[in-house]
């Protein structure tokens, strides 16, 4: 600074009485603006080059983890911060009261926040390499230890702001904190609540979500700090507080969408009575179906080949034997499989056909696959094809759906039973 004023007094249309203020003011300028240039070379020259040492170590994920979170720029920030609290007492003096107050301040900040943002980016690192790991399970302390440094910053930038040292400003707030845990309960919460949903990326703007205690289940079209508005497909708004997608379950389709595949799993009531072993009519009568021809022929071989080592005899009760509803229930998995719309070769994507324990409308046979297909309309549509498939192929292996009597049938069974010529004859 002292050399800079050094310059202006030697100009002779500037007053005296503002020499200091100018050079001040000057000596400020030059002080921000070497600062950002520091920033930037320092941030440049450790992404180059510290990249370039750890890649040495053969530490890919670390690399990528770093880069991905900016963390060799938050070094070059730092770098730049350090240098700011040794330069400072060079560029800003205390001869002009106000600016060297507010560049204090200012200098403090961006001290507090480079260093800030170099400890959160190295949580982030953390977070992403350990955060799922089993054997080093450090998402719950990573993210309580950002809670904690986001706090810190805080109580530093008050302090700085007031003017305060830090423990006059926590001997405040612990004061407050009963009367403001009662009149911003709401806001406290929904802020809680929005750090967490940041932080582990629960919930965006335009993700479908499924929230049964509120009745919401639609697409969010906003985020505040107390509460997540939802769009349902009926086009009314639901309003869910924030908290409550912390303490209550919700679902979030964004997985679907993200895996561009959506699940079928539906059953088939199986009436138990239409139950029974293949005949020989009936097995040949499947032979004709062809996605069934292998598997019946194969079947076929192997049980004749298992019954004559064993010298089984007539009764089914002996050896081994094919039935209508295992028939049918490979018969669905092989459908499905040959469907284009239905993924089949991915393991990541089960399919099957099961059966589920008996009920007392019958036996269910669980339809469990994915359609490749994420659009509403479409996956109805295809759902609804293989349905009406498996409904109408039914009678073809001896077995019938079960359902619940309506009138018709209670009426068709009584006119079967008192005929009219019995009527007559009773009269």
């Amino acid at each position: 600074m002292n050399f800079i004023l050094s310059y202006i007094e030697k100009i002779p249309y500037i007053p005296d009485q503002y020499n200091v203020l100018i050079a001040q003011i000057i000596s400020a300028v030059v002080f921000v603006v070497g600062l950002y240039f520091l920033a930037r070379f320092a941030s440049w020259f450790c992404n180059k080059y510290l990249g370039r040492f750890v890649a040495r170590f053969h530490s890919g994920k670390w690399l990528n983890a770093m880069v991905e979170h900016r963390f060799f720029t938050a070094v070059g920030v730092m770098v730049a911060a350090l240098a700011a609290m040794n330069l400072y007492p060079v560029f800003i003096t205390a001869e002009v009261s106000w600016l060297t107050s507010l560049m204090g301040k200012l200098t403090g900040f961006f001290i507090v926040l480079s260093f800030a943002w170099l400890i959160n980016s190295f949580l982030d690192i953390l977070g992403r390499l350990y955060g799922r790991n089993p054997n080093i399970p450090l998402k719950g302390l990573v993210q309580a230890l950002k809670i904690i440094l986001f706090l810190v910053t805080g109580l530093f930038v008050l302090s700085l702001l007031l003017g305060r040292r830090p423990t006059y400003i926590i001997t405040g707030l612990s004061a407050l904190a009963a009367v403001f845990s009662l009149i911003f309960k709401d806001p406290i919460l929904g802020f809680a609540a929005s750090i967490q949903l940041t932080t582990n990326k629960l919930i965006k703007i335009g993700d479908w979500i499924t929230v049964d205690s509120a009745g919401a289940d639609g697409n969010i079209i906003d985020i505040s700090l107390t509460s997540v508005r939802v769009q349902n497909f009926d086009m009314t708004i639901v309003s869910v507080p924030t908290y409550d997608m912390i303490s209550k379950p919700f679902k979030n389709w964004s997985g679907m969408y993200e895996a561009k595949a959506r699940r079928i799993q539906r059953s088939i009531l199986i009436d138990v009575d239409t139950v029974k072993f293949l005949d020989r009519p009936m097995l040949e009568r499947l032979k004709k179906i062809q996605l069934l021809k292998g598997y019946l022929e194969q079947k076929e071989t192997e049980i004749k080949a298992f019954n004559a080592e064993r010298n089984v005899k007539e009764s089914f009760l002996n050896g081994r034997h094919l039935t209508n509803i295992g028939t049918f229930r490979h018969y669905a998995q092989l459908y499905l499989a040959s469907r284009p719309y239905v993924v089949s070769n991915d393991p990541g994507f089960t399919l099957m056909v099961r059966q589920l324990k008996q009920e007392a409308q019958g036996l269910p046979l669980e339809i469990y696959c994915f359609l490749n297909t994420t659009v509403w309309t479409d996956y109805e549509s295809l759902q609804s094809d293989i349905f009406d498939h498996l409904f109408s192929v039914l009678p073809e292996f001896g077995l019938y759906a079960y359902q619940q009597p309506s009138g018709r049938n209670i009426a068709q069974g009584i006119s079967q039973i008192y005929q009219p010529s019995q009527v007559d004859s009773i009269g």
